[in-house]
């Protein structure tokens, strides 16, 4: 015979252990540290090489922010799509509505990623929008 003990002799841990990882507000608190490094880096780092790409991190971040901390605060219904409108909007801003001596807007790249950026995000949005119609209306019934 073994001496090992069999299944039922092993004493059952109640508790799974908990890690910093499973905190609801790990992920949103990481998400707006990055956006504020990234909003220094991009705004107030004059030593910085890629300023472009450090203005639109922190958008983009924020809008993360945005979307992963409401998600742990509430359940909104149709919150991605609402974060993508968002999107959009902010990078239609920056296109149609900035200043003509604006940071991007002596690269053409900046200002085509503007405009186009801004129709992906609207298109994602809208089919973020009728995904989320149609599931619910699937639940619903």
């Amino acid at each position: 015979m073994s001496d090992a003990p069999r299944d039922e002799e092993l004493p059952e841990d109640d508790e799974a252990a908990s890690s910093p990882f499973d905190h609801p507000a790990f992920l949103p608190v990481l998400v707006w540290a990055m956006a504020l490094w990234f909003g220094y880096d991009g705004w107030f780092n004059p030593e910085i090489e890629s300023v472009r790409f450090n203005r639109y991190g922190f958008g983009f971040l924020v809008a993360a922010g945005i979307y992963f901390t409401l998600t742990e605060l509430t359940r909104l219904r149709f919150l991605m799509p609402a974060v993508l409108v968002g999107v959009a909007a902010w990078l239609a801003g920056l296109d149609w509505l900035g200043a003509s001596d604006a940071w991007y807007k002596n690269v053409d790249s900046a200002r085509l990623f503007n405009r186009y950026g801004a129709l992906a995000a609207l298109a994602c949005a809208a089919v973020g929008a009728l995904r989320e119609a149609l599931t619910a209306g699937r639940t619903s019934t």
